[in-house]
Formats: C-alpha cells, structure tokens, sequence
C-alpha cells in the first residue's frame, strides 16, 4: 500500500509553495484538476489528486483513465468517505473510459452522498485503487463553487 501525491498537490506541498495555474484552478464554478501516473500501484493504495477549500460545494467529480488492468477498481471519496463521490467501479481496462458524478459513465457509479456535498474545512480528494495492481494515466476534475 502506497500513500501518493499528485502534480499540483506535490506543488501546494512544496516549500515555497509552486502556484497553479489558473486554468486549472480557477472560475465561477471552481476547478480542480490534477493527473497521476501510476506505475505498479497496488491495491488498496490511496492517491491525494484534489484539495477543496472550506464550504465548497461539490457539484461533479470526473475521472478519465488509461488502460489501468484488468480487475482494477477506482473509488473517489475524501477522508471521512472513500466513496463519496464515486463508488468502486472497474474494471478499468480500456483506455479513454471515464465517469463522472453528473453525466453518468461507462461503468455503473452508485455513490450519490458527493451530488451537492458541502464541505466544512479544506478538504483532500482521495482515489483509492482496489482489486488490482494499477499502470497508467488517472486524471481527475472536481468541479465545485465556493460563494
């Protein structure tokens, strides 16, 4: 098991802290993107790939995967629910496949507690891998507003 960090998060840990672009952090409707490239990562490890600030609403989470192997699952969830915004669904064996909260995807996505989650401090988004040892591209776009 593995605890990793993604691009930008490496870069919000950093001391001094490297900024992120705008494009990728930024607007009325915020977002937060950021990519992993796993390399053997096995299952049941956990990849921090989105930070959100206090009171954010959580209004889509997306996920964009290569061929990551058969019998592999992805759960996006936070500290207080490894599922909560996207249930464990696999496999994810085909390159390009995605899901999202909001637009369904192409497998079947049962977490609804995440549609309209609000948060109430700074809070980490957090991939868990399950079923398989995973290779290949995750990329991830939480899309929330804070007011």
């Amino acid at each position: 098991m593995a605890s990793v960090k993604a691009v930008n998060i490496t870069n919000l840990d950093a001391t001094p802290i490297v900024k992120t672009d705008s494009e990728t952090n930024g607007g009325k409707i915020r977002v937060s993107y950021d990519n992993y490239e796993a390399s053997s990562l096995a299952s049941g490890s956990d990849i921090t790939i989105g930070r959100i600030p206090a009171n954010a609403t959580i209004m889509d989470v997306v996920l964009k995967c290569d061929a990551l192997g058969g019998s592999s699952t992805l759960a996006v969830g936070d500290s207080g629910d490894a599922d909560r915004y996207l249930a464990a669904v696999g496999t994810w064996n085909a390159a390009g496949q995605t899901q999202s909260m909001l637009g369904g995807s192409t497998a079947a996505n049962t977490a609804m507690t995440g549609l309209g989650y609000r948060t109430t401090a700074e809070t980490d988004i957090i991939i868990t891998t399950g079923g398989a040892t995973i290779s290949g591209s995750i990329h991830c776009w939480v899309m929330y507003t804070v007011e």
